[in-house]
């Protein structure tokens, strides 16, 4: 009954609009129209920058793939360029989307490879879009109905090119178009190198094409170059990157040699347990909210101007595999399925386990989270922890850090061997920052003086759930300490990434990466470290001050050789050092009024481009696998 009151209606509709006839240009005009509209909305809400102005944003258009896409498209058949059409449109706007979300939760773009981990944070959904405006979501849906009116529009009523000159035509224009892009696509390195396409120079031309940053591509391009050089890129990282040893080798050999130091072997022989904070910011560390925290940064070794680099598109995974391995992730690979075969023979686990100690990695999730269990072994622990299956009682909430330590079953796991490492991955403090959400209501129960005043007050919940992961440092600390345990263990604190979901909309780590690093031991003398470092340096930096193995084995230095000046750097190709934050091609911040030396500036550059580049050549060559 329906299906005929539509053809009915099609047939009024037929009848009516009979003389009613488009140029057969017309869905060339209307392809161009709707992938714009959607980069247009998408660049706008995506970066949200009111700062950009909109001539600016038509300027990345002009040698635009959108253009190219569209002519594509229009070279089929009128159907089928229809319908293509519809599959493209709706899959731009739904990936654009789907940026949009994760953005909002990590201040970055992904890339194609994190889909693998999209069943990672599928749990957080309901954190993440809970703050998209009501206006994205009816944008996004007035785009959808005009997609399904096009749609309509050329396939009723736009004319079919004619035989002869006009379908010449059609096809002889849209090869040139075809072609245009492809010069452009070929040439775009060259134009950025020379400055002529942005203020970047070299540096983005380097990362348009290794796509270090997808975020910085997408500023100067429009979506569907974005995706186009994601494909490409991942395929190129996935299939066609040779080998290079030697420029590991030159890395290596050029590295200025390690020599000991005031805290070579300080530690030698002592316990470690690594504590890597999920999301803790300076922030949320106080006497209120963390007191533990607070006072153990106080009393032990204190990196000051520590940064967390964010590399990769997982983050938190991507700062354990930092500091086992002293590898940062590349971007747009997977780190939990494309190196389960390579081979980390001088990982921290491995190191310690060959003095005679354990190695165990305790955090709440699923052994298949991240692919944990087995990327575990994959770096020397003896086994991945989960807390439901070694703790006693199995009906707590393991999401609660100290069920780490108020369980027997686990805290006992911590401290079975006589000599043992302890690699601790907390998780209270993660999104979502509800009011109504489980850690949060404990939080407050626990200390009612931290509910936030304000609901929709994100920083307040956060540093409330903060507090769950200090009453479980509290409690170690405690039980540790009646257990004999603590005079000879040495705890290292260290953050994993800045919480991204309650800093200002930006999508430059740089500075706001800054994050809580500090050591502590009982009877340590409090020390304050000022020299800049970064999540590279944490391995070397225990090898020399546990003394088991040599310290310039790998990319990062030891904070505490002098010969190393100190320097943290990020995916975009920033970076900073005591003196200077270097930002998009410029010195953003002179911290201290020293004038900036051109040749220096051009060093950072290479340093910083030289070590992503051998850092990604080891991994992508198993280079240690023969070692």
């Amino acid at each position: 009954m329906f299906i005929q009151k539509l053809k009915n209606l099609n047939n009024r509709i037929t009848e009516a609009t009979k003389d009613v006839k488009f140029k057969s240009w017309f869905p060339l005009l209307l392809y161009i129209i709707t992938f714009v509209a959607i980069d247009f909305f998408a660049f706008f809400i995506i970066l949200r920058n009111p700062y950009v102005p909109v001539e600016t944003y038509f300027s990345r258009i002009i040698f635009s793939n959108i253009i190219a896409l569209s002519s594509i498209i229009f070279m089929f058949g009128k159907k089928t360029s229809a319908i293509l059409y519809a599959v493209f449109s709706v899959f731009l706007l739904l990936y654009s989307c789907a940026q949009m979300f994760y953005s909002n939760a990590n201040k970055v773009l992904f890339r194609i490879k994190a889909v693998f981990s999209a069943k990672e944070g599928a749990k957080f959904v309901n954190g993440i879009t809970k703050d998209i405006p009501k206006s994205t979501i009816i944008i996004t849906a007035a785009i959808l109905v005009f997609i399904a009116i096009a749609t309509f529009l050329i396939l009723k009523f736009s004319e079919s090119p004619k035989k002869g000159v006009p379908r010449k035509f059609k096809y002889i224009v849209n090869s040139l178009i075809f072609l245009a892009a492809a010069v452009v696509i070929a040439f775009t390195p060259k134009l950025k190198a020379s400055g002529r396409m942005s203020t970047y120079g070299s540096y983005q031309a380097y990362n348009y094409i290794h796509f270090e940053s997808g975020t910085d591509v997408y500023r100067d391009m429009d979506i569907v170059t974005y995706i186009y050089r994601d494909i490409v890129c991942t395929v190129k990282q996935q299939f066609f990157t040779e080998s290079n040893t030697e420029i590991i080798d030159d890395y290596f050999n050029n590295k200025p040699e390690h020599t000991d130091n005031d805290k070579t072997g300080i530690f030698k022989g002592k316990n470690l347990m690594i504590i890597q904070m999920e999301s803790l910011e300076y922030s949320a560390i106080d006497e209120e909210s963390c007191p533990n925290i607070s006072r153990l940064m106080k009393e032990g070794i204190n990196f000051k101007n520590f940064y967390s680099s964010r590399f990769g598109d997982t983050f938190t995974f991507g700062t354990e595999t930092a500091i086992d391995t002293g590898l940062f992730a590349p971007s747009g690979v997977s780190l939990s399925n494309d190196y389960v075969n390579n081979s980390f023979p001088d990982s921290l686990a491995r190191l310690f386990k060959a003095q005679g100690y354990s190695a165990n990695e305790f955090h709440f999730n699923d052994p298949e989270y991240y692919n944990r269990g087995v990327m575990s072994k994959v770096y020397g622990y003896d086994n991945y922890i989960r807390y439901e299956d070694y703790a006693e009682n199995k009906d707590q909430n393991f999401e609660i850090d100290d069920t780490l330590v108020t369980d027997n079953g686990l805290y006992n796991k911590l401290i079975e061997n006589d000599r043992f490492f302890d690699f601790i991955v907390t998780y209270s403090a993660h999104l979502p920052f509800m009011s109504d959400d489980e850690l949060y209501l404990e939080a407050i129960k626990r200390h009612p003086n931290l509910e936030a005043d304000d609901p929709n007050d994100q920083s307040q919940i956060f540093r409330a759930k903060a507090s769950l992961t200090d009453d479980m440092i509290g409690k170690l600390i405690e039980r540790l300490d009646q257990d004999g345990k603590l005079d000879n263990t040495v705890l290292l604190f260290v953050t994993d990434h800045y919480c991204a979901s309650i800093r200002p909309t930006t999508f430059e780590d740089g500075e706001l990466s800054n994050t809580p690093c500090f050591m502590y031991a009982k009877g340590i003398k409090a020390e304050t470290v000022e020299k800049v470092c970064n999540t590279g340096d944490i391995l070397p930096t225990l090898v020399n001050m546990f003394d088991i193995g040599d310290c310039n084995k790998y990319m990062g230095s030891d904070i505490f050789d002098d010969s190393y000046e100190g320097y943290a750097y990020f995916q975009n190709l920033s970076w900073i050092t005591s003196d200077f934050y270097y930002l998009n091609g410029q010195i953003e911040k002179n911290y201290t009024g020293k004038e900036a030396d051109e040749e220096f500036i051009n060093q950072m550059n290479e340093t910083v481009k030289n070590k992503i580049d051998v850092n990604n050549q080891i991994l992508f060559s198993d280079y240690y696998k023969d070692k």
